[in-house]
């Protein structure tokens, strides 16, 4: 099992955006449209950090009025890979592992909060810490992602570059978290 330092509680504050992170159509994470999807948004903010929101639904509950933990790891997945790119706009990664912890229930309907914080980098190896706040600031879960790189010559490399992206409609200028 990797190794990270988890982490309980989070001084909260407003981040400036930089820019909003086109979804893509053939997505689960980002396309809410595809059964089942999540539809997770994701911002770039100007301290280098990546912001995903979303809100939890009733199909993606496992216990009764809680939401499913792969589902929130999905999130996550989804939120820590765009900082991957953050870090290195050319690299196309994929998740090798991942650990999460679960703090707190997620509730259907709730608003989250999905956050990367910047990732490091270790040869092709990248790793990506988060955190997943609730409408009431708490932290509901953090997790860290391992992902590797593709090589260069994989042909998902060129497969990525070519997937249909839309931008988003919604402008936001910051977010708190």
């Amino acid at each position: 099992m990797m190794e990270y330092q988890a982490f309980t509680e989070v001084e909260v504050r407003p981040h400036r955006v930089a820019r909003a992170i086109p979804w893509s159509e053939t997505c689960f994470g980002c396309n809410e449209a595809i059964p089942g999807g999540l539809g997770v948004r994701a911002y770039a903010t100007e301290d280098g950090c990546i912001a995903g929101l979303c809100t939890a639904k009733e199909t993606h509950m496992g216990f009764p009025g809680v939401i499913h933990g792969g589902i929130l790891s999905t999130y996550f997945d989804e939120a820590l890979w765009h900082a991957t790119r953050l870090a290195d706009p050319e690299t196309v990664a994929m998740t090798v592992e991942m650990a999460v912890h679960y703090l707190r229930p997620v509730r259907p309907g709730q608003k989250l909060r999905v956050i990367a914080l910047p990732a490091k980098i270790e040869g092709r190896h990248i790793y990506v810490d988060g955190y997943m706040l609730l409408p009431d600031d708490r932290i509901a879960c953090t997790a860290r992602c391992h992902y590797v790189a593709v090589r260069r010559e994989n042909a998902l490399n060129g497969e990525e570059r070519q997937r249909l992206h839309h931008e988003q409609t919604e402008k936001i200028e910051s977010i708190v978290f």
